[in-house]
Order: C-alpha cells, then sequence, then structure tokens
C-alpha cells in the first residue's frame, strides 16, 4: 500500500458504494474535519488518471464542499470487484465499541472543552456522547449544569430496550 497527496480532482466516489449519511450527520462530519483536519487518507483504487475512492465516500464530499484542493489517498489494487467490496466494508467495519463508564470517566473532567452534540460513537448501538454522561454521570441538575439545557430526550432502541 502507498500513501499519496493528490488534487481532489483527481478522485471521484465509488458509484456502487451503499452508503448514505443523514444531513445532520454530514454537517458534523464537515464539523469535525474542520476542527480536527483530515487524519485518515481516503482508501482508493487507480482508474485511468483517476482514483476511485471505495473508503471515505462522505469524507470526499465534505473536503469537495469545504474547498479542499488536495487529499491524502492510501492506494489499493483490489483484484475482482468482491474484493473492491471488502476494502470498502473493511473501512466502515465496527469491529470495536465504547465502554460506557470508562468512556464516561474520559470524557467528565473535559466537559467545557468538548463539543458533544458533534460526536456520535458505538457502544453496540450508536448514540450520542450526552447519553452516556447523562446515564454515568452525576446527577445532571438543570440549575447547576449549563449544558443540561442541551441533552436530548432519551430514546430507546426497539429491538433491545437499550436506553439512550
Amino acid at each position: 500500500m502507498k500513501i499519496l497527496k493528490v488534487p481532489i480532482s483527481s478522485v471521484i466516489p465509488w458509484d456502487k458504494n451503499p452508503r448514505g449519511i443523514r444531513v445532520e450527520d454530514f454537517e458534523r462530519l464537515k464539523k469535525q474535519i474542520q476542527r480536527l483536519g483530515v487524519y485518515k487518507p481516503l482508501v482508493c483504487f487507480p482508474a485511468g488518471k483517476k482514483y476511485v475512492v471505495l473508503g471515505g465516500n462522505m469524507r470526499i464530499r465534505a473536503l469537495q464542499e469545504l474547498g479542499v484542493k488536495d487529499v491524502e489517498i492510501s492506494i489499493v489494487t483490489p483484484k475482482s470487484e468482491a474484493e473492491k467490496i471488502e476494502f470498502a466494508l473493511s473501512d466502515n467495519d465496527r469491529a470495536g465499541y465504547y465502554e460506557e463508564e470508562q468512556l464516561a470517566e474520559l470524557i467528565l473532567p473535559h466537559l467545557k472543552e468538548l463539543e458533544l452534540a458533534d460526536f456520535r460513537i458505538d457502544v453496540g448501538h450508536q448514540v450520542d456522547l450526552k447519553g452516556i454522561l447523562e446515564k454515568f454521570g452525576p446527577d445532571l441538575n438543570p440549575s447547576e449544569k449549563e449544558f443540561d439545557e442541551t441533552l436530548e430526550t432519551r430514546n430507546e432502541c426497539p429491538k433491545c430496550g437499550y436506553k439512550w
């Protein structure tokens, strides 16, 4: 595998990409890129004079909208259509998850520095960080905590009853 920096105009989304993104999640992704930069190259294969994105199709869209001129890409050479699918699936695979209590302990000391609404995490179910803090943090008395007013309504997974 080789990592290259190329003009964004030479990178195109994979026309078979089955992933979508909600408007609010796309806006959150753009905010993250603006604040943190791009630290993960797009996974691409060469196709003539272009590079096709197998991993990072949402990021390439966000980068284009943000006016980024050059991007880093990781070049892969899939031997078949099935292998292209494997690269795409692998890039988006959610093999791990956060341990909720440890995550809450990690975040709590930094509440004033973090924009919790800008992140979604995986604890077996996608939830937002405010729900984790509500579950494992100290009692959040509205008169004592400024951010409490922004806590979203709790939701519940219809399949397993998990609440966030």
